[in-house]
């Protein structure tokens, strides 16, 4: 019987960390904000200040953790970010004002600039070739499920023990979800255990070494296309993600407890597009399937704005199926394609040049959301400008000339 091959315990690891790293610090701790707001009477651009100032220090982050992942232990890099994002847990509980509440979020940025998307990217392409669709897709549901769990958790313990006994459990969960995998399951490369990635039993024919220099890489207009379309996708992604329980909760009046069962099916249903575009992204022609993704977050998108017109008999439910799975789409694509044309001796440092400019326009999604419906009293008005930015995306990324090559069956 022959031998599973160790990158797939790998990735279980990496899964368990993601889920906690970026499931509670991006995808759950929006469940506070209705209680931030009403104990401190913050407004909703104040409430989303931190995350916007948080994603804005993760952008100037990344370039520096690309270029360390490239030279350093990346590993080790992780467990540094992962014991920092549980001490910004912790203080996360203590603040009483809106100053140590950015103070939190900037340590969050630091701790996941190592602990998150970045070093797990950059090992799992040392463990996976061939199968790399697949293992990215079966990595980043590893964010959705931990979305699910652990927004599920905040937003039960919020109303069971208060936010600030909530902040703790997060903190002790995160602990376990991430300091024990990085023990006993993640390793750096196959070759330090003396193996070859995807299980081969020879080195693969492309010589690691090489690849496309970021030089080569900042000449190249693609890069820069790349850059437009994924930034307007990460602007309407995660500005609107960071304002979903502002709007559900406080605009269309949903109560608490189906706010967090439609955030969990969002995330729930995030699996099914990450397995699936990630299957997809192996047998077929990854630029069209990055376009299906995209046309159904647009979809979603509609969904979302439906639900706040007079139109009525919208269910949030049917935002949370087709978002979620669009969303994990594009998220999959984006690292799937970005390791595609990059993998090589500068892919850190590519990967955390595009994670900057993704990031530098989500701030800008979540600042213009939240100005926007303060200004219009609503969000109607910025969704329906989402919906048209979301179809520029998808226009300018078919306009990309991109030569894959052909996906292998397995």
């Amino acid at each position: 019987m022959k031998k599973t091959f160790y990158g797939w315990w790998v990735l279980l690891g990496l899964c368990l960390i993601y889920a906690a790293s970026n499931g509670i610090i991006t995808l759950s701790l929006k469940r506070f904000y209705p209680s931030l707001i009403d104990v401190f009477q913050w407004s909703r651009e104040e409430v989303t200040r931190p995350v916007s100032i948080f994603y804005l220090a993760l952008a100037f982050l990344m370039p520096i953790i690309g270029t360390l992942l490239d030279k350093n232990n990346p590993k080790r890099i992780m467990l540094i970010g992962s014991i920092i994002l549980v001490i910004g847990l912790v203080s996360f509980g203590r603040i009483n004002d809106l100053t140590q509440f950015i103070g939190v979020y900037i340590v969050f940025a630091i701790g996941l600039a190592g602990a998150g998307l970045a070093s797990s990217m950059y090992i799992l392409t040392k463990w996976f070739h061939k199968h790399r669709g697949k293992a990215v897709g079966i990595l980043l549901v590893g964010g959705s499920l931990g979305g699910a769990l652990f927004n599920k958790i905040t937003g039960d313990a919020i109303e069971a023990m208060g936010w600030r006994s909530a902040t703790l459990l997060l903190a002790g969960l995160g602990a376990l979800f991430m300091i024990i995998p990085w023990i006993f399951l993640v390793k750096n490369t196959p070759q330090e255990m003396g193996l070859f990635p995807d299980g081969a039993d020879q080195e693969p024919e492309m010589n690691l070494k090489k690849g496309v220099t970021l030089a080569q890489a900042l000449k190249s207009p693609t890069l820069y296309l790349i850059f437009l379309a994924t930034g307007i996708l990460w602007f309407c992604i995660i500005g609107m993600g960071q304002h979903q329980d502002i709007y559900l909760q406080k605009e269309l009046s949903i109560d608490a407890t189906t706010v967090t069962n439609v955030g969990s099916a969002f995330f729930l249903f995030g699996v099914i597009g990450k397995l699936f575009f990630g299957f997809l992204s192996d047998h077929f022609n990854k630029k069209m399937v990055m376009a299906g993704s995209i046309l159904l977050l647009i979809i979603g998108n509609y969904f979302l704005y439906l639900m706040g017109t007079d139109k009525g008999g919208w269910s949030p439910y049917w935002y949370a199926v087709t978002y979620g799975i669009a969303y994990s789409g594009v998220f999959t694509m984006i690292q799937i394609i970005v390791a595609e044309l990059y993998y090589g001796q500068s892919y850190g440092k590519i990967l955390g040049i595009v994670l900057t400019v993704d990031t530098l326009a989500s701030v800008a999604g979540i600042m213009f959301l939240g100005r926007r419906s303060v200004a219009d009293g609503t969000y109607l008005p910025a969704i329906q400008i989402m919906i048209i930015l979301c179809a520029v995306a998808l226009i300018g990324f078919l306009l990309v000339r991109i030569n894959f090559k052909k996906p292998q069956t397995v």
